[in-house]
């Protein structure tokens, strides 16, 4: 067998991230599903075809170390589709070709934002407001939160992650990371709340996106340990170069600290999980890897007793490729869902609404198991536009 090409689908509009989707085509008229990225060069598809076309699709690790790794991210989305394409072909699921499933369903944690899900632009909107008029946006209120997890738990989920380094009218210097007391006392008053709503035994883990500086950080860290926080992501920026920073918060709280969203492939990671400078990762899919680079950082974090928590704001072709691959990892601990707010995400397979009751059942047809409902895909395609080029 041979990739004779690569198509991919234009970005699927703003109210769904702008995915583009992929899928490679061979000579025996098998189809491999994977997803591209929105921004990617015509240069960088053109260089892909021109490594790829020829090859024989089902080689993945001499396709991943010869060609995609060099990619990272962009790379790892196409090694999905190499993965499909070799289910296929020998009329498997994905998960059998990584040795078998440990694990029938896979646990999904929501995403909430706050107490309206996110978007880029009402985010940027909220801060452009609170600048202007000095009132926190509603959504950023204790009881909006509230009753947001309340709504989500009420979906059947087991685990849910809110933000707090949001828009709001006490932050004393826009450039500089420090939190004011008022904004620290806002911060533990939301999640206070989130978790009378809920109650003790719903996992709830929190997102700093590493806004602040490193004694705000570690305040914040210390005042929700009576919480019981499934994990606090990201306190501090530590990729810009100091993971000391993060091994510090590590090693004064009992709060649960969590990172790796940006880092791509294994290596990344050994400094941090050797310093002891977080408790769980979170390897994003595809960003971080496909099934060769995820499932390397998890046998990592295996060997230091810690779990993995992927981040996922992908389509959901990513997200079932993450259910193949997490069915087989053990230290597998929950997937994100960042989509709530995105229709077609629980409508663009064959396969609608894939979540029920927090999570999603492995897909057992061959390959990915699952395939793309292009009459729904092409509704998000402007009129006119070919849904694959």
């Amino acid at each position: 067998m041979k990739v004779t090409d690569i198509r991919i689908t234009p970005p699927l509009g703003r109210e769904n991230r702008n995915w583009v989707l992929l899928k490679i085509l061979t000579d025996e008229g098998i189809e491999g599903l994977g997803e591209w990225a929105p921004g990617a060069s015509l240069s960088a598809l053109a260089g892909l075809k021109a490594s790829l076309i020829g090859q024989d699709p089902a080689n993945i690790n001499k396709l991943h170390y010869d060609h995609l790794w060099r990619m990272q991210g962009l790379g790892a989305g196409v090694e999905i589709a190499l993965w499909d394409i070799k289910g296929k072909m020998l009329g498997v699921p994905m998960y059998e070709l990584l040795g078998g499933k440990i694990r029938d369903k896979i646990r999904i944690y929501c995403d909430c934002h706050a107490g309206a899900f996110w978007t880029a632009e009402d985010y940027a909107r909220r801060w452009r407001k609170v600048r202007e008029t000095g009132t926190l946006d509603p959504v950023y209120e204790p009881d909006a939160y509230a009753a947001q997890a309340k709504r989500v738990v009420e979906e059947g989920f087991t685990a849910i992650k809110f933000d707090v380094d949001v828009a709001n009218p006490w932050k004393m210097d826009v450039h500089d990371r420090s939190i004011s007391r008022r904004e620290h006392k806002h911060i533990i008053a939301i999640l206070e709340k989130v978790r009378e709503a809920i109650g003790p035994y719903v996992d709830l883990a929190v997102d700093l996106h590493g806004s602040f500086n490193l004694p705000d950080a570690l305040r914040i860290c210390k005042d929700v340990e009576h919480l019981d926080l499934l994990w606090l992501e990201d306190p501090v920026r530590w990729e810009w170069g100091n993971v000391d920073a993060m091994a510090k918060i590590c090693v004064q709280t009992e709060t649960p600290i969590c990172t790796g969203e940006i880092l791509y492939g294994a290596k990344p990671h050994r400094e941090l999980i050797e310093r002891e400078a977080c408790d769980l990762l979170e390897p994003d899919i595809p960003r971080s890897g496909g099934a060769i680079e995820i499932r390397r950082i998890a046998e990592l974090a295996e060997m230091h007793y810690m779990s993995i928590a992927p981040h996922n704001m992908a389509s959901t072709i990513t997200a079932i490729a993450a259910t193949h691959i997490l069915s087989t990892i053990p230290n597998f601990l929950v997937l994100e869902y960042h989509s709530h707010n995105i229709p077609l995400w629980s409508k663009m397979l064959d396969f609608k609404d894939p979540i029920q009751q927090g999570y999603i059942q492995v897909p057992d047809g061959p390959g990915l198991g699952v395939e793309l409902d292009e009459a729904e895909i092409a509704s998000h395609v402007p009129e006119g536009t070919p849904l694959w080029s």
